[in-house]
């Protein structure tokens, strides 16, 4: 996916939301950040990018004016803690379910929600927790009978993280995975990258499948990507399933190579990528990709 002249408001957003929360009362922080910022979008705008890289670009631009690799450390703890009030009800969901396989893709994609700065998609924990079991009934887009039949006949899966607190469903996802004997290699980040999952989460929350991050960019540059990260995508033995937008966007401009072995999870929260996937904004998406 490239960038779409949707990208540029909903980035210039982003960026004062970042700077808010890495400068708190500091206006000429932000003021000579959010400048840089847009110094950087002016003169790469036109080029042919994701808006995952001016993310990332973002995002670096934020740590290195504030010395601050992590400004984003006490949100993604209030989320994986909203996240954790919510798996009672998770488990009630999945064990009252008559669709367990749908059940769990739809606790996927809703915990997909989990994600604070974007325009036009407003959220907060706390209504996020009391509208939950509503957006786990919203229609889920896509194509459920392949997404099932590919899990199903795959034996190992290369699992790429998206957000914090959207993390503790996926903990959840890919432990009834691994209870359907799946060897699940998980995607976190090296290091904080905006409020992307981390290796650190990882461990705080207990996975026991193997482990290999994707790098420190937002979604997937494969000029930056971890070799032994590559050495998982590019093998034809994984199924890949794909977390979140960050994701979508750099991945689906290559998904070509991974023509009937990649499956989008996620919920649409921006125009441009309902756009580009063409869903209504809000959607939930459970998509194999096939010929």
């Amino acid at each position: 996916m490239k960038i779409k002249s949707e990208c540029i408001p909903c980035m210039i957003n982003r960026s004062k939301f970042e700077c808010d929360l890495a400068f708190k009362d500091d206006e000429s922080g932000k003021i000579s950040t959010l400048a840089e910022i847009l110094r950087f979008i002016g003169s790469h705008c036109e080029e042919d990018l994701s808006p995952a890289f001016f993310g990332t670009y973002r995002d670096r631009i934020v740590k290195w004016r504030t010395g601050n690799r992590d400004y984003y450390y006490s949100l993604k703890k209030e989320a994986n803690e909203s996240a954790r009030r919510l798996l009672p009800l998770v488990n009630r969901l999945y064990e009252e379910s008559t669709n367990k396989f749908e059940t769990l893709i739809r606790i996927a994609a809703v915990g997909n929600s989990m994600e604070y700065g974007i325009k036009d998609h407003t959220f907060s924990n706390k209504q996020f927790e009391e509208e939950f079991y509503k957006i786990f009934n919203e229609s889920l887009i896509g194509n459920l009978d392949k997404v099932e039949k590919a899990i199903t006949d795959s034996d190992k899966i290369l699992y790429l993280l998206d957000n914090a607190g959207e993390v503790v469903f996926d903990k959840f996802v890919v432990d009834k995975l691994e209870e359907m004997d799946k060897e699940v290699v998980l995607s976190p980040k090296d290091s904080p990258v905006i409020n992307d999952a981390t290796i650190d989460d990882v461990k705080e929350l207990g996975f026991t499948c193997q482990i290999s991050p994707s790098g420190h960019a937002v979604g997937v540059l494969l000029d930056e990507a971890n070799e032994d990260f590559l050495e998982y995508l590019w093998n034809p033995e994984y199924l890949i399933i794909s977390k979140g937008m960050g994701n979508y966007e750099t991945i689906s401009s290559f998904e070509y190579k991974f023509i009937e072995r990649l499956i989008y999870i996620l919920r649409v929260k921006c125009y441009s990528v309902a756009y580009n996937s063409n869903v209504p904004k809000g959607s939930l998406i459970a998509k194999f990709i096939i010929r």
